[in-house]
C-alpha cells in the first residue's frame, strides 16, 4: 500500500483510501448506534473486514452492513459541489459494494434476505451462483480496460481476487 502511495502522483489511490474510510465508518458508527463493539478490524488485499458479534437481530444487521454503502451515497452528494472525483469514487463504491457478490456488503445484505426464507444451503449456493454470474461480466470489463489502457488492471485484479475468494471460501 506504502508503495502504491507513494507512486501515485495523480492522489487518486489517496482519495480512493478517504472513500473507503469513509464507507467504513459508515459501518462503524452504525454499529455504534445498536452499542455494537467490533471484535476486529482487518485490511485485506481487497477489502477490509469488521468482526463483531454475530447474534445480531436481522434489521440491526441489515442496517449495519447496507450503511457503508449509504455513507459513501452522501459523501458522494456533499462532494458533488467540491470535488468531481471524490464525487464519482464515492458513488462508484457505494454501487460497486451493492453488487450480490459474496463478499460484498450487497451479497451480505441478499444473504440476510434470503436467509428469511431458505435454508442456509440454498442461500449459499444462491450467493456463489450471483457472485460468479457478476465477476464474469466484472473479469471481461477488467480485461478490455487493460487491454486498450495498457496499464489499467485494477478491475481485473479485484475480479480475480474475488474469484479466489470465492472458490476458497
Amino acid at each position: 500500500m506504502s508503495a502504491v502511495l507513494i507512486l501515485d502522483t495523480s492522489n487518486r489511490v489517496v482519495l480512493c483510501f478517504i472513500s473507503a474510510l469513509i464507507h467504513e465508518c459508515g459501518h462503524l458508527f452504525a454499529m455504534y448506534c445498536f452499542s455494537i463493539k467490533p471484535d476486529s478490524i482487518k485490511l485485506r488485499l481487497f477489502d477490509i473486514v469488521i468482526n463483531a458479534d454475530t447474534n445480531k437481530a436481522f434489521i440491526p444487521e441489515l442496517i449495519i452492513t447496507l450503511s457503508g454503502p449509504m455513507f459513501n451515497f452522501v459523501a458522494a452528494f456533499v462532494f458533488f459541489f467540491f470535488s468531481k472525483t471524490l464525487f464519482v469514487i464515492n458513488l462508484v463504491i457505494g454501487v460497486f459494494n451493492l453488487l450480490p457478490i459474496d463478499t460484498f456488503d450487497g451479497g451480505h445484505a441478499l444473504s440476510l434476505l434470503l436467509s428469511l426464507k431458505f435454508s442456509f444451503k440454498t442461500v449459499r449456493a444462491t450467493i456463489k451462483t450471483l457472485t460468479f454470474v457478476f465477476l464474469v461480466p466484472i473479469f471481461i470489463v477488467g480485461v478490455l480496460l487493460l487491454f486498450y489502457s495498457k496499464y489499467n488492471y485494477s478491475l481485473l485484479l479485484i475480479s480475480l481476487y474475488m474469484v479466489a475468494v470465492l472458490f476458497l471460501k
